[in-house]
């Protein structure tokens, strides 16, 4: 799955030229045409990378920024700034408030994709760094006196931006430890790790879909312990055909704690 990329642009044309030169490179992208509307396509797009104009209407650049910051799940989502504007103190005003990087209009497509590979770049090293203190903490407990008898931890692989605090609460609740990571085509490795207790899976990773995941993986179908496939968004689910390689499918956008648990605990 090539990265995704999120470029908000009022003027049609401007547009037109960033979304053909990132496709062009081998990146999906999206588009909005103001900060209202880059906003929504945030969230249901989920991008790797954001580019956006300062001054739009509706809502211009520094007004997404701030509604993006107080997301939690895309308070970390690298934004670069387009813009006319980027003088000393429209600079130092977005980078106040959390901007990763501006270009300069008229953009320098050279310079632009350089941009977009060095900020994705610094997103795979974050990523990499994040899996590593969660093993590192996980290490760090299962070493202390005692805990060699705990339950072995879930592996739990799914894209950043979703929502996993009532599934973590409910492991947390019935006692299984977890560790957190991001990347399907990780798969195998994670799985050589150690032992596991369960494996949950997002129908998307930060890199790949779970089907494309599973399909390339050696490991997957020898496992001999409970899987679980998680359904952001049950309406959307249109593929189906892989489901039955999981234990039991879960439905976020309907599954309240209880029902998560009602459906864990028997199986872990």
């Amino acid at each position: 799955m090539s990265a995704r990329i999120a470029v908000v642009e009022d003027e049609a044309e401007i547009r037109s030229l960033i979304v053909e030169e990132l496709e062009d490179e081998g990146y999906d992208v999206a588009c909005a045409e103001n900060g209202a509307e880059g906003l929504k396509l945030i969230q249901d797009f989920k991008p790797q990378l954001v580019l956006s104009d300062i001054t739009m209407p509706v809502l211009d650049g520094y007004g997404m920024l701030e509604g993006l910051r107080e997301l939690k799940s895309f308070h970390s989502t690298p934004i670069v700034f387009l813009s006319a504007l980027a003088d000393r103190r429209h600079i130092i005003q977005g980078k106040k408030m959390g901007v990763d990087d501006y270009v300069t209009k008229p953009i320098d497509f050279e310079l632009l994709l350089a941009t977009v590979e060095a900020r994705l770049r610094e997103v795979e090293r974050m990523t990499a760094e994040k899996e590593e203190q969660m093993v590192k903490l996980y290490h760090s407990f299962m070493a202390q006196p005692g805990q060699e008898k705990r339950t072995k931890p879930a592996l739990i692989i799914a894209q950043e931006w979703l929502d996993l605090e009532d599934l973590e609460h409910v492991l947390n609740q019935i006692g299984i430890p977890f560790i957190v990571h991001h990347r399907g085509s990780h798969l195998d490795s994670y799985l050589r790790e150690k032992a596991y207790s369960a494996l949950i899976m997002s129908q998307n990773t930060n890199d790949q879909t779970a089907p494309t995941a599973i399909k390339h993986s050696e490991l997957f179908c020898d496992l001999k312990i409970p899987r679980f496939l998680l359904i952001e968004d049950s309406k959307a689910a249109q593929d189906m055909s892989y489901w039955d390689k999981f234990t039991r499918v879960i439905s976020l956008d309907h599954a309240t704690e209880a029902d998560i648990q009602e459906t864990i605990a028997p199986h872990v």
